[in-house]
């Protein structure tokens, strides 16, 4: 609606309306000054620094040159020194007090070791005895055994030498592939095979031995050289395996003549 409308003109006042105009602009400017204070008064959000007690303009140069300069390389390891190695501070020493705790220990233990090592040479000083006992033993229990068993047999092997003098006296000698001759080839055989008992026959011009020969008859000779060695074997003497003799031979002996 304009002034023409409502019949007034534009040139004249308003009455009554001078006053509420007047007041009114006052009002609008009141306001547009307080906003323009108010705007003024804050800080633009762009120019606010990241942390506080750093101005804007500090942290945009230093983003700025941090853009601009090249990132440095990483140094690389000294060559002498191997990869992750540290130095690492030398540990700190025990107190005396703790050594001395200690030495008593240490020597406590060597008295221990010694103890030790003289109670295992005693062990194998023992052990070694033992061994030698058993050894001993072994052999004692073997000898009584071949003494008893070699006393068992007595009787039998007496009889079987007496049998094999009289195959003997058959010519069994003479004649070894005779019945007789073969007969007492066998009973050698069985006598060895059971009883451990072979006979021995002195070679002629052997030194008479007491404790394996017995003289038959004394032949007279001149020379020297032959006295008391054997000039014949009347009977096959008889012996076991460990030499013991079961029966001496009977032989002729060399004398020297007056």
């Amino acid at each position: 609606m304009t002034r023409a409308d409502t019949g007034t003109d534009p040139g004249a006042p308003v009455a009554g309306g001078s006053g509420d105009a007047t007041a009114g602009l006052a009002s609008a400017e009141l306001h547009a000054t307080t906003s323009d204070h108010a705007v003024s008064a804050q800080p633009d959000q762009s120019e606010l620094p990241d942390e506080p007690g750093q101005p804007a303009e500090a942290m945009q140069d230093t983003d700025a040159e941090s853009a601009i300069e090249p990132a440095s390389p990483a140094e690389p390891a000294p060559a002498d020194e191997p990869p992750g190695t540290e130095e690492r501070a030398p540990a700190d020493p025990l107190p005396v007090s703790e050594l001395a705790g200690i030495l008593p220990a240490l020597r406590a233990l060597g008295g221990r070791m010694d103890d030790i090592v003289s109670a295992t040479a005693e062990l194998s000083r023992l052990r070694s005895r033992d061994t030698d006992l058993i050894a001993r033993l072994h052999e004692d229990v073997t000898r009584l055994r071949s003494g008893e068993i070699a006393t068992a047999m007595n009787p039998v092997v007496t009889g079987m030498i007496k049998l094999h003098d009289q195959m003997v006296s058959l010519g069994a000698l003479d004649d070894p592939a005779s019945p007789v001759g073969m007969l007492r080839t066998q009973l050698l055989q069985i006598m060895e095979l059971t009883c451990a008992v072979t006979p021995f026959t002195p070679a002629p011009g052997e030194r008479f031995d007491a404790s394996r020969h017995t003289g038959a008859r004394r032949i007279p000779t001149t020379d020297a050289s032959e006295d008391g060695t054997i000039a014949s074997t009347i009977k096959a003497g008889f012996a076991r395996a460990d030499g013991s003799v079961v029966r001496v031979a009977e032989v002729e002996v060399h004398r020297l003549s007056g």
